[in-house]
C-alpha cells in the first residue's frame, strides 16, 4: 500500500485485528519492511497489528533527490500515522536508521508513541567517517551499490549465516541492491548528520535498548548512550549479535521483544 506525504509514496503493509494495538516497524539503510519477516509472526500472535514501513529510496517507497534529514524521514513516518489514524498509543520497534527515526519521533513528537523499542542504533553519529565516505565515492564513481555489498553484508551477520541460512541470506542481499541510488544517498546524508542527544530528555515513554555485542555499526557503547540519556531506559545485549541480531538471532530478538510488548501494552 502506499501513501502520499506531498513529497513521496511510502510504502508500508499494514496486518492484523483492526481493533489491536499497533506495533509500527522501521527498518535500517539499504534494507526494507521485509527485514521484519522473522518478528512478525511473533507480533501477530500477542493481539497486536502490524505496521511495516518502508523508509523514503528504500522498497517500494520513492526517492526525493537530493540530502535527508532524520527529521525529515520520522515526518514520512508521521505522515503515515496520521493517514492511517494513529494519532497515539503506538510502540514503535527500529533498527539502526529505523531506530535513530524512532529516538526522533519520541522526542520530537510528545504522546504520539506509548513504547520505544530502539535496536543497533545511535543518538548520534559516531561511526567511521572516512569508511562511510570512501563508499558514497565508490557507489558514487560505479553508480552501483553492488561494488559495497559484499563488505556491509560481513558487518551486518556472523560468519555462519549465510551457511546456515543460504536463501535469506540472498534474499536480504537482493534487497541491499534494489535500494535506489536516490535513496541511498539521502539516507546515508540523513544518518551522518544523525544527532537527538540533547532531545532524549524529552522522551518520557517506556524505552528499551537492544544492542549485538559484536556490532561492529553500532557498538554496544552506543546503545549506553541512549539509556544514559533517555530516565528509566532499559538496556539489553544480544551476545554475538552482529547488526541484524533480529535475523540472525531471531529466537532470542523475539523473545526480548515479546516480553517488552507485553510489558508496555498493559
Amino acid at each position: 500500500m502506499l501513501h502520499n506525504t506531498g513529497k513521496s509514496f511510502i510504502n508500508y503493509d499494514l496486518i492484523g485485528p483492526t481493533d489491536a494495538p499497533v506495533v509500527c516497524m522501521t527498518h535500517s539503510l539499504t534494507s526494507d519492511f521485509g527485514m521484519w519477516a522473522e518478528q512478525v509472526p511473533a507480533i501477530l500472535a500477542e493481539g497486536f497489528q502490524v505496521l511495516r514501513v518502508d523508509m523514503r529510496g528504500h522498497g517500494g517507497s520513492t526517492p526525493t533527490k537530493g540530502e535527508y534529514s532524520m527529521e525529515e524521514l520520522a515526518a514520512d513516518v508521521v505522515s503515515l500515522l496520521d493517514a492511517l489514524g494513529f494519532d497515539s498509543g503506538v510502540h514503535l520497534i527500529g533498527l539502526s536508521m529505523g531506530g535513530m527515526i524512532g529516538q526522533v519521533i519520541a522526542a520530537d513528537y510528545p504522546g504520539r508513541l506509548s513504547s520505544l523499542m530502539a535496536c543497533c542504533t545511535s543518538a548520534k553519529w559516531d561511526g567511521d567517517t572516512e569508511l562511510m565516505l570512501n563508499r558514497l565515492a565508490t557507489v558514487k564513481a560505479s553508480g552501483t551499490l553492488e561494488s559495497i555489498v559484499a563488505a556491509n553484508m560481513e558487518r551486518r551477520y556472523g560468519p555462519n549465516y549465510r551457511a546456515r541460512r543460504p536463501r535469506r541470506w540472498e534474499a536480504l542481499r537482493e534487497t541491499f541492491l534494489g535500494t535506489s541510488l536516490d535513496g541511498y544517498f539521502g539516507c546515508m546524508h540523513a544518518c551522518m548528520t544523525h544527532d537527538v542527544v540533547d532531545r532524549l530528555q524529552n522522551v518520557d515513554i517506556p524505552t528499551l535498548v537492544v544492542a549485538g555485542s559484536a556490532d561492529l555499526s553500532t557498538p554496544p557503547s552506543d546503545g549506553k548512550l541512549i539509556v544514559s540519556s533517555i530516565k528509566g531506559a532499559r538496556y539489553v545485549e544480544i551476545q554475538d549479535g552482529y547488526h541484524f541480531p533480529n535475523v540472525e538471532f531471531d529466537e532470542d530478538f523475539n523473545r526480548i521483544m515479546v516480553d517488552w510488548l507485553r510489558e508496555v501494552r498493559g
